[in-house]
């Protein structure tokens, strides 16, 4: 049954919409329709089905009309490079809740995050996927480390200067600008700057040029400067002047002193030196990295194993033959069919097997509120099972607070059989009595009481209060009942009684009510059970001389006609074949006449 939307081109749109197939019911619509662009409002929450998943981002179907578009940064919170793991997750045709951030035009903006729907993130915390928040932090970690790239490549430029006893002394210290070239001078290891400060002017070279120190000159480092213009040099020498203007600096003595008149051609073999350290250096750094690459791959393979291993776990407990073993596995099973009553009435036998009581009781309460209201069988179940646990482990009071509450819950007639049976079963047969006259006051008109009642007095043994027990039945119950119930006790006789007093009562309905075909099977089919041959045939030839109906005859002759096959002889069975052929004769004649 559907509802037919449009037929253009012929292209036929329908719904199944409760409200367009009954538009009179006032049921609450969960999804309002969503006709036109005009109906989509910021901020409101709602469902849809993925239509595709493209370059710009997850194309959101919020009917056959209207298109949203979320984009990836507003899909998840975590960071995705590989596209393909969005059509992993978001398959075409997937329903999800989605948030309106905003429609401008005819473009609705979406939102999948967590923290606008309040759903599930759509990509699992197992993908071990970094957030959006975290590569942030790595931009400004990175803007920050741009800030100290001078510093960096000025130490790289030195080499390992500092491993041949280049030290930075805490004092203080004056910046010499020489063809782009800083000398760092430690005042300390040297002498005043003032007396040779000529001596570098007249040596200033016009091309950039390394001067590294001598192993025993310990007191100059090297830096770079990325300066060009000679004018912030001149600035910068003036302001080192005025610096040393006021007084000068306190001196060391030191075991070897320091010249300025050092020959440039001196400066290769130190150059050489740094320059074999940093291949050195270098080859030391190679296997280093040989071995963190060896951690990664050792890092995926764990990965890749952890995956393994999930998968096959996955797979163990998708297997319909696998028994639950643990409480996890019975709250996965009660989460796939949440109104099974046999997986809850599973889950509470296991917490009993470990006499865990209270975890028991608290499943049985877990069902009643999971289980839908309309599945009432299911319902009845854990009522009747959350009965015996209080039977078995609980009190007196305890039980007859959950009979309160099932009764009310349920049809009463229901939970009061339900606990009869419980308490019969348990051999409390005081309480069940007790229960059975209250059940008699209560549901007088019910016939199924009055026979519960019956068995169990019988099997009790106690065949008079039976007998006494159907005189009251056929006062209490109406006339239209009175067969079927003199049947049925006298049936309860064969069973558990006295076999003699049920013959007794099937004679005595059988002569008051002989054209009721049903007493006479039921007498039949037990009397096979339990009676002779004799009294069989007895029966059968009583039966086929009543002036019954031309089709229930034919059926008595053919069931009398069917023991004897089985049980008589071939003159018995001719004698039936006679029987029957004179029947039919007589009635020909009959109506022919």
């Amino acid at each position: 049954r559907c509802y037919i939307l449009s037929n253009e081109n012929s292209k036929i749109q329908l719904s199944l919409r409760q409200s367009r197939l009954k538009p009179k019911s006032n049921s609450k619509v969960e999804d309002v329709e969503i006709a036109c662009i005009k109906d989509v409002k910021k901020g409101q929450l709602v469902r849809g089905y993925v239509k595709s998943v493209a370059p710009s981002g997850v194309f959101f179907a919020l009917s056959t009309s209207v298109l949203g578009r979320i984009l990836f940064q507003n899909v998840s919170p975590y960071f995705v490079q590989k596209h393909s793991l969005y059509e992993k997750y978001l398959p075409e045709g997937k329903l999800l809740t989605a948030k309106v951030l905003g429609v401008t035009g005819k473009h609705v903006e979406l939102s999948l995050l967590p923290e606008d729907t309040g759903m599930p993130n759509v990509l699992p915390e197992s993908l071990g996927l970094p957030q959006y928040s975290a590569e942030e932090e790595n931009t400004e970690t990175d803007g920050r480390g741009k800030t100290e790239k001078l510093t960096v490549k000025a130490k790289r430029r030195r080499g390992n200067s500092d491993k041949e006893g280049v030290r930075a002394a805490p004092l203080s210290q004056t910046l010499y600008f020489v063809n782009k070239i800083a000398f760092k001078i430690n005042l300390s290891c040297c002498p005043s700057p003032s007396t040779h400060f000529p001596l570098l002017q007249e040596a200033k070279p016009k091309k950039r040029k390394i001067c590294p120190a001598d192993e025993n000159d310990s007191g100059i480092e090297v830096y770079y400067r990325e300066e060009d213009d000679d004018d912030q040099e001149e600035v910068a020498a003036k302001k080192k002047s005025k610096m040393r203007k006021p007084r000068e600096p306190p001196r060391l003595q030191v075991s070897v002193g320091f010249t300025w008149d050092e020959d440039i051609n001196a400066m290769d073999v130190p150059m050489l030196n740094q320059k074999e350290q940093s291949s050195e250096s270098e080859e030391e750094e190679d296997p280093q990295s040989k071995v963190k690459k060896q951690t990664k791959k050792e890092k995926e393979l764990e990965k890749q194993k952890k995956e393994k291993e999930l998968c096959k776990l996955e797979a163990a407990l998708m297997d319909p033959s696998r028994q639950p073993q643990s409480a996890d596995d019975f709250d996965r099973l009660v989460l796939s069919s949440p109104n099974s009553s046999i997986l809850w009435l599973q889950y509470m036998a296991f917490h009993l097997q470990a006499t865990e009581i209270e975890k028991a009781r608290a499943v049985a309460e877990r069902a009643l509120k999971t289980i839908c209201f309309r599945e009432e069988q299911e319902k009845l179940n854990v009522w009747v099972a959350l009965l015996n646990l209080e039977n078995m482990y609980g009190t007196e009071e305890t039980l007859m607070k959950v009979f309160e509450r099932a009764v009310q819950y349920n049809e009463p007639l229901k939970v009061f059989q339900h606990l009869c049976d419980i308490y019969a079963s348990s051999e409390k047969n005081q309480k069940a009595e007790e229960l059975y006259h209250t059940m008699l006051k209560r549901f007088r008109q019910e016939k199924s009481v009055w026979l519960k009642y019956a068995s169990f007095l019988l099997k009790q043994g106690q065949t008079e209060a039976t007998h006494r027990l159907l005189e009251r039945a056929l006062k209490a119950l109406p006339t239209k009942e009175h067969v079927d119930v003199i049947s049925r006790f006298a049936q309860l006789e064969f069973r558990f009684g006295d076999s003699e007093h049920a013959k007794a009562l099937f004679e005595s309905t059988l002569s008051s009510y002989p054209k009721r075909t049903d007493v006479w099977s039921i007498y039949m089919d037990i009397m096979i059970k339990h009676g002779s041959q004799k009294e069989i045939r007895d029966i059968f030839e009583r039966v086929i001389h009543l002036s019954l109906a031309p089709k229930k005859m034919k059926f008595f002759f053919k069931r009398y006609l069917d023991y004897e096959k089985k049980f008589g002889t071939t003159e018995s069975v001719l004698a039936v074949k006679r029987a029957a052929l004179e029947y039919v004769e007589t009635k020909s004649s009959l109506v022919d006449t």
